[in-house]
């Protein structure tokens, strides 16, 4: 008889590094250290919790908790047991489908629960009650590479969000590449400042626990907190959103000492050269802008300053550039991407007909159009359904966005067209809290336009740019906001 193969889980990885290290600290959160020791004590302790509630492995959970530290217990106990585990944040009425298709919903007070078949509150007495137990941990059976074991939710630009089922082989690849494009070994000092509300953060936070390195937890609540962490905590690795980043960049406080070794990856969007430049300058010794998806997470990979435009592919991807009809176009042409992979995803969670349009006789197709350099260099230029259609010429709003933050300083930029009382497509200018006066303004927004034959231009100040959990901007909704502003000052 053939054995069923079998495949270790990150518990296994920590009690590796508990008997191997027991002292050496796993986790920082809110500036208390937890050992290797003390985490597998509490994996032991919330895995036997989450036993008690009765659940068969296979089972769905979905999970709702802004404690990183407990989400991250329950999302390991849920790893060991053989239970598919899903985050999620407060995503109002979007997250009912989700809640209504699993077996239970642990959640703490305030997020939603509409469509729950069975709750439970994740409430400081239960809390209490599961980190004073005590015993051995539970000898469990190990899981299968094919087994299920997380539901991932796409970012929904759209307005709305797909999901999709993982299985262990797809997360260990997952865990695997980042430890394989990062270089992440024990000396590794990860800041986390999101919720595990994203999939590919929280498959990094395994990857460098798996790794034997340390995990500093800081929500991304004011720009002081991440400086602060990232000087007391030796922090040499970090993650963030094009927005973040911006944001951190702005607000760094002007003692600010450039650590002397700090790796950044941002992922979500594109990302400037202008805020290249400045990370460079006062943050990063390298930086890596990753494109990749919860449906192939891993695709190509820029790292500056070094490269610029092209990314390069993954060995395990193969990519190509095709036209309306699916026909391959030559290196240089711009159309449709699409991909394979290794392991890559197959379908949506009870979505056949996004299912039958994004996966194709094999193939993936994000909807995104690009440029294939060679066979391992790819452009991508952005979403199909979001290019701007100016009097004949398509592009890309986040290319306009970066030229606009490049010559006007404001918070916040986005780029939508939007059709005038004629019929003929404008761009619109959204931008939160610019720098200057209104005149000054013009003139630096009609300089980064010099030579682009656009027409008019229309400048709209705006509270914030829609923006979805990734970062991504919310195109419809940035046109509507857009298009109130516009009517309310007629």
């Amino acid at each position: 008889m053939t054995e069923r193969p079998t495949c270790a889980t990150t518990a296994d990885y920590i009690a590796f590094h508990a008997a191997d290290r027991p002292g050496a600290a796993a986790l920082i959160d809110n500036g208390r250290a937890i050992s290797y020791a003390e985490l597998g004590r509490d994996i032991g302790k919330f895995t036997a919790a989450l036993g008690d509630f009765g659940l068969a492995p296979g089972s769905r959970v979905a999970i709702g908790c802004a404690n990183l530290y407990v989400h991250w217990l329950l999302l390991a106990a849920c790893e060991r047991l053989g239970i598919v585990s899903a985050s999620y944040v407060d995503e109002g009425g979007a997250a009912t489908p989700l809640l209504s298709g699993v077996d239970l919903v642990l959640a703490e007070p305030g997020f939603p629960i509409a469509g729950a078949r069975r709750h439970y509150v994740v409430a400081t007495p239960w809390l209490e009650d599961v980190f004073a137990r005590t015993g051995a941990d539970a000898d469990l059976p190990p899981g299968a590479p094919e087994d299920a074991v997380r539901i991932a939710s796409t970012s929904g630009t759209t307005g709305t969000i797909k999901r999709l089922i993982l299985t262990r082989r797809m997360c260990d690849a997952w865990i695997d590449r980042w430890r394989w494009s990062l270089g992440i070994t024990r000396n590794t000092r990860f800041l986390l400042t999101m919720s595990f509300g994203s999939t590919g953060r929280y498959m990094l936070t395994n990857a460098v626990l798996r790794s034997g390195g340390t995990v500093v937890l800081v929500q991304f609540v004011s720009i002081a907190a991440v400086a602060d962490a990232i000087a007391a905590h030796g922090i040499n690795l970090l993650t963030l959103l094009p927005i973040q980043l911006k944001q951190v960049l702005d607000g760094l406080p002007p003692d600010f000492t450039k650590p002397a070794r700090l790796t950044l990856a941002t992922i979500g969007a594109a990302i400037s050269d202008s805020l290249i430049e400045k990370a460079m300058q006062r943050l990063a010794t390298e930086m890596i802008a990753y494109y990749g998806s919860n449906e192939i997470p891993f695709i190509a990979e820029t790292r500056m300053p070094t490269q610029s435009g092209m990314g390069t592919l993954f060995p395990w991807v193969e990519a190509e550039v095709v036209d309306d009809a699916g026909r391959p176009l030559p290196h240089g042409a711009v159309g449709w991407i699409r991909l394979k992979a290794d392991t890559m995803a197959a379908r949506y969670l009870d979505d056949p007909e996004t299912t039958s349009r994004m996966f194709r006789e094999g193939w993936f197709y994000p909807g995104d159009v690009g440029i294939l350099g060679d066979r391992r260099h790819l452009q991508v230029m952005g979403r199909g359904d979001e290019l701007l259609n100016i009097g004949g010429y398509k592009m890309a709003p986040s290319g306009l966005e970066a030229l606009v933050a490049r010559h006007a300083e404001a918070a916040d930029v986005g780029v939508c067209g939007l059709r005038n009382a004629v019929g003929v497509e404008e761009i619109c200018v959204g931008v939160v809290a610019p720098v200057g006066d209104d005149s000054e303004l013009s003139r630096r927004v009609a300089r980064a336009f010099e030579g682009l034959q656009f027409g008019t231009v229309r400048l709209v100040k705006l509270p914030a740019i829609p923006r979805n959990a990734n970062g991504k901007i919310l195109r419809a909704a940035l046109k509507e906001a857009v298009a109130a502003r516009l009517l309310g000052s007629r």
